[in-house]
């Protein structure tokens, strides 16, 4: 689907958005590498993947259940490198930012997609978006129940 067929269009602001966000995404790059958080996120996800491997949870593609439970019993006593909390909270603010200016234009163009499909393909896709979000709820709560204290 074209931007010329949903009837949207690339703005002065969306263009300014997006540089500046180009920007901020490569000082984020210039930090985590000065900072070491490559070495230090593969550590903890190292960490994390072996601690959670075993029983019910041998697949990454489901993490609700066994897998969240052993995750949370990782960082119970392993705590989210800084470097990687300081990219989440990032990561955070642009989502929001991003909801708030661009959330219509967003659900308009969503709408124009959603036209072209079929019945079938709709539901397809709204079950998917449903897995997906509950799978993100879960990992939101074992990060939410153990967010580092990085201040």
């Amino acid at each position: 689907v074209s931007t010329q067929s949903t009837g949207m269009h690339i703005t002065e602001g969306i263009s300014a958005d997006a540089a500046a966000a180009a920007v901020e995404a490569l000082a984020i790059a210039r930090e985590w590498c000065a900072s070491g958080c490559t070495d230090k996120s593969a550590k903890f996800i190292a960490g994390i993947f072996s601690h959670m491997q075993g029983g019910s949870c041998s697949l990454a593609n489901e993490f609700c259940g066994e897998c969240a439970d052993r995750a949370d019993s990782w960082v119970t006593n392993n705590q989210l490198p800084c470097c990687v909390e300081s990219v989440v909270q990032k990561g955070i603010e642009a989502y929001d930012y991003v909801l708030e200016n661009y959330g219509e234009a967003i659900s308009e163009a969503a709408a124009v997609v959603e036209a072209g499909l079929s019945e079938t393909a709709i539901a397809e896709a709204r079950a998917i978006g449903a897995r997906l979000e509950n799978e993100f709820n879960c990992v939101a709560t074992v990060y939410q129940d153990y967010q580092p204290d990085c201040a």
